[in-house]
């Protein structure tokens, strides 16, 4: 026989085999359809926000497979929770409210045989729908409501907000926020500037809904201010523009070129000063303001996460700032920023269509509703992508009250 004919038989004849190894491992092993023993030393080892997690001993049945649980989340509603065979633990989870529920536990054989039931009470804490309905704090912010909350256990949940445009009382949904920060602070924009009814309730994916929070509000008119107002102020201690020579000045910060890519020159600071940076400039009148949306440069068409592009930094205001340059009492930080890169590369990489999108759609930072009318703006770089200082921005937005 030829050697290579010869080989590649015996190629197919060892995948033949090993496949039919593979699928004979795959098909359930029945061993008579006996029934197991109970689980048993069934104890909680913790009770948590919506959830508990229990520990116990298997039965000793070579045929075992897995633990089903079965509970009732809310009244009528039953979940079932399985846990492999090779662990002794299980999270029951789902609960809508604080208190005790019984569990019924099963041992579960190949062949799909139940043991008899064993119970146990846990006694799950506030689920998280409930704990962040209870921190949930609204108020009338630009282009809309204003949303807050705590979300203590940083388990998901969504929040849904409605609105009554006809004041009828009939309520239709917004957006929905999905979160399980620990933290939520979202502005939903693009509404009318008038007196609107607004509802608000949290949900979570086993169903569970929290009470609905009624409330009028106004949301303010926002508009995008007027660039052509702008102007450089920078004081004492501000950064030292590079590659002035050559064009770099504060002007192109506002000038509405928006090409990201190559385009030069750009805002330059110098990056031999290691400390935080700071640039100053007019927005020309006290407004109100509730966002800043700043566009990185990019050397390349795919290198936004690098060099002195912002990434942790504040931004300040003041409507009659110290000559002197300093932050004191006449300056009011208006947010603190780090800017999380959606794929996690390291920077200096190459960006995901992902990370292209989010940079060449602005990083936006928002403003507290609460905050007083500005006329003059601080940026403070405490790290960029260089792990450094040094600033360099193709272009920014600004917007806020339109008087």
């Amino acid at each position: 026989m030829n050697t290579k004919y010869y080989l590649v038989l015996c190629l197919l004849c060892l995948l033949g085999f090993t496949r039919c190894q593979r699928e004979a491992l795959n098909v359930p092993v029945e061993k008579g359809g006996n029934k197991p023993g109970p689980i048993t030393n069934i104890s909680v080892v913790e009770n948590q926000n919506g959830q508990s997690v229990i520990s116990y001993t298997l039965p000793a049945d070579e045929d075992l497979l897995y633990v089903r649980a079965e509970y009732e989340i809310r009244p009528g509603v039953k979940r079932e929770v399985i846990s492999s065979y090779y662990t002794n633990k299980m999270l029951l989870d789902g609960f809508s409210q604080a208190g005790a529920y019984e569990v019924k536990l099963f041992a579960i054989t190949r062949s799909q045989v139940s043991s008899d039931p064993a119970t146990v009470t846990v006694n799950p804490l506030e689920s998280p729908v409930n704990l962040s309905f209870k921190n949930l704090a609204i108020q009338a912010a630009f282009g809309g409501p204003n949303i807050k909350t705590k979300n203590e256990a940083k388990q998901p949940i969504v929040i849904v907000p409605l609105i009554d445009t006809t004041g009828d009382g009939n309520y239709y949904s917004l957006n929905k926020i999905y979160t399980q920060t620990d933290s939520v602070n979202v502005t939903i924009r693009g509404l009318k500037d008038k007196l609107t009814r607004f509802a608000f309730y949290i949900t979570d994916k086993y169903g569970n809904r929290s009470d609905t929070l009624y409330q009028e509000l106004t949301p303010f008119a926002e508009i995008l201010l007027d660039k052509t107002r702008f102007s450089a102020y920078p004081l004492p201690g501000d950064a030292v523009l590079a590659y002035q020579g050559e064009g770099v000045r504060h002007a192109l910060l506002w000038d509405n070129n928006y090409r990201l890519n190559g385009i030069w020159p750009r805002f330059y600071t110098v990056t031999t000063d290691l400390n935080p940076q700071t640039v100053t400039w007019s927005i020309g009148v006290q407004r109100k303001l509730s966002r800043i949306v700043f566009f990185s440069r990019s050397e390349n068409q795919d290198r936004y996460y690098e060099q002195g592009n912002l990434r942790d930094f504040e931004v300040w205001g003041s409507a009659n700032p110290s000559p002197d340059g300093s932050y004191d009492a006449s300056w009011i930080k208006l947010a603190t920023k780090s800017l999380i890169r959606p794929s996690g590369l390291a920077p200096g990489s190459a960006s995901t269509a992902e990370d292209a999108a989010y940079a060449t759609a602005g990083w936006e930072v928002e403003f507290e509703p609460s905050a007083p009318p500005v006329q003059y703006l601080r940026i403070r770089s405490l790290r960029n992508w260089q792990n450094t200082t040094w600033i360099t921005i193709s272009q920014l937005d600004v917007y806020g009250s339109n008087k």
